[in-house]
């Protein structure tokens, strides 16, 4: 009965084993389409915003815009581009979520994943994948 028992646990282990590293190959896989499909947004943004540039470029050479309203628009357009990116909008970030706020502070302290894990008491697959997602976006 031990034997049989033995083997038993011997099996559900390896069928374990087998289900995560199959996991992990998926999880591989996604990330690799993931990325690739980021850096092709970001390419496909970057050539749209060239075409519009270039269509704004022509639309001002044919058509002059005048008048009061257009002159306050501009203005405004000019000083919001004068002063950079809203600076909340960095603060937003950690504020919505705390978590990976003290992740990354711990993080850079030099701790390791488990110590993150263990002292944030979440587990170690949750703190590696918050900080891989973080270095993608």
């Amino acid at each position: 009965m031990e034997k049989e028992q033995k083997k038993i646990i011997v099996e559900i282990e390896d069928i374990i084993s087998a289900y995560l590293i199959e996991m992990k190959e998926e999880n591989d896989e996604f990330m690799r389409k993931f990325s690739t499909q980021i850096h092709n947004d970001q390419e496909k943004n970057l050539h749209t915003e060239a075409n519009e540039q270039e269509d704004l470029e022509t639309s001002d050479k044919v058509t002059k815009w005048t008048g009061a309203g257009y002159k306050r628009a501009s203005q405004a357009y000019n000083q919001m581009k004068d002063q950079g990116p809203d600076p909340d909008d960095q603060t937003k970030e950690s504020e919505q979520d705390p978590l990976l706020e003290n992740v990354l502070t711990l993080r850079q302290k030099g701790m390791s994943i488990e110590e993150i894990a263990e002292s944030l008491g979440k587990g170690q697959t949750e703190i590696e994948l918050l900080l891989k997602f973080r270095q993608i976006m």
